[in-house]
């Protein structure tokens, strides 16, 4: 085992009792509880450490001094023209943005906090890709079950080295059952999709596998094998729909497949964000999947907009910001072979503390190399440490009542993720939306 692959160990058993501690093990769409306040006193040097952040009440109305204006200019020239044509009924297939991305992203707190103003202004596409099997697990829109034994493939997913066979679907783990009762469930809010909701599985199959999908309370209900479905290189895709947002019950009736996961979505055609944030990511993480079969997985979902929000792990490492940087383009070149027609968008690292409470230098040479990178390949920028007000940024979240960040120093609180969620929303609707 790497050092890498030893730190990412480290990281997702650290997420697993952040989330069970501070979500009472439920995952769900509501709020957990709130942590308890951060001392005074700054706390020390932070750990390279990516979890799941502890959660809080949501932002006070009075936002935090010293917070600037989000800079304006960001062009997103092929989401845009998407978003008009869906805006002008003439697309009949959702306009998808895909937000790679470490534990900032995982939770889903930042990532809807973008979904949510997108879909109010352009139709609610529903919630987009959902894992299934793997623990801890969170999604803004609805409630993830899981029953019996399920075994998460890899077992260290934030890895920088190849594991297994490398293939990991969309979002770079898979779940594979272990027991008998073992089962899965997505229960969608009501406000989850809007209308008739379509449910594609994706997983892989032997000729002995079988997986029963059905509509809970419906009659609907069908048996996912090795030739159904659609072929998507090595995987299939089944596809089940049902009359409005329900709960979809997913168990195996025989072998062991191998679950990638669940695309939810509206038949009428909206707005989608797919959440694929991993506890301890780097943006080297993607780059040790297979290629042919990760290419595959995101060029199906023909995404507008593809978001990449990496940096905190790297800056809490040894890694050279210059390492990070050909690390990106790589990444970058790998996502427009796979989605041509999507824009790309990079996002800076948040602020993040050192031990005297200011912020940790390398926060900012990262942040630095990743606009710079940004300008150069032609994508999108947007500076989360600027967004938090620049230099001591997340000590003064902190000590906001109620804190918008996490006791850790590097992570935020929901109302954090919020506040971050709402500058860059109004930054790509700005992009996308005619000047009036």
């Amino acid at each position: 085992m790497t050092p890498a692959d030893r730190q990412s160990l480290a990281i997702s058993l650290i997420a697993l009792v952040v989330v069970v501690t501070c979500a009472g093990g439920s995952v769900g769409p509501a709020h957990p509880g709130a942590p308890p306040p951060p001392s005074a006193t700054p706390p020390p040097a932070p750990s390279p450490e990516a979890s799941v952040p502890a959660a809080s009440a949501l932002p006070s109305a009075s936002p935090p001094a010293a917070v600037p204006a989000p800079p304006s200019g960001l062009a997103l020239p092929k989401l845009r023209a998407a978003l008009a044509a869906l805006a002008a009924n003439e697309r009949t297939t959702p306009v998808r943005v895909v937000w790679l991305g470490d534990s900032h992203t995982a939770a889903d707190f930042w990532p809807h906090a973008l979904r949510r103003p997108l879909q109010e202004r352009f139709g609610n596409g529903g919630p987009g890709f959902v894992q299934l099997g793997v623990e801890p697990y969170r999604h803004a829109l609805l409630k993830v079950g899981r029953e019996g034994t399920w075994r998460r493939e890899p077992s260290s997913p934030a890895g920088s080295m190849k594991q297994l066979d490398g293939v990991f679907g969309l979002s770079g783990q898979r779940a594979v059952p272990e027991s008998a009762d073992a089962r899965a469930s997505v229960e969608l809010t009501s406000k989850a999709s809007a209308g008739k909701t379509r449910y594609s599985l994706w997983y892989r199959a032997k000729p002995a596998d079988r997986v029963r999908l059905s509509i809970r309370g419906s009659a609907e209900s069908e048996s996912a094998t090795a030739k159904s479905g659609r072929a998507l290189g090595s995987l299939r895709v089944h596809t089940i729909e049902s009359a409005a947002p329900a709960t979809l019950d997913v168990g195996v009736s025989g072998g062991a497949p191998e679950i990638f996961g669940v695309t939810v979505e509206s038949v009428t055609p909206g707005l989608v964000l797919d959440t694929l944030g991993i506890n301890g990511a780097r943006a080297a993480t993607p780059l040790a999947w297979n290629e042919v079969e990760w290419r595959a997985a995101l060029g199906a979902r023909e995404p507008s907009l593809v978001v990449f929000a990496y940096g905190t792990n790297e800056a809490a490492s040894t890694l050279a910001s210059t390492r990070y940087e050909k690390t990106l383009d790589q990444l970058v070149e790998r996502v427009r072979g796979a989605a041509p027609a999507a824009d790309c968008l990079i996002v800076g690292p948040p602020d993040m503390i050192s031990g005297d409470g200011k912020t940790a230098p390398r926060v900012i040479e990262f942040d630095q190399t990743a606009e710079r990178t940004a300008a150069r390949l032609g994508c999108g920028y947007f500076s989360a440490w600027s967004a938090m007000g620049g230099e001591g940024s997340m000590a003064r979240w902190m000590k906001e009542k109620p804190p918008l960040a996490a006791p850790d120093g590097i992570h935020l609180a929901p109302g954090g993720y919020e506040r971050l969620g709402q500058a860059l929303s109004e930054r790509v609707l700005g992009a996308v939306t005619p000047a009036k």
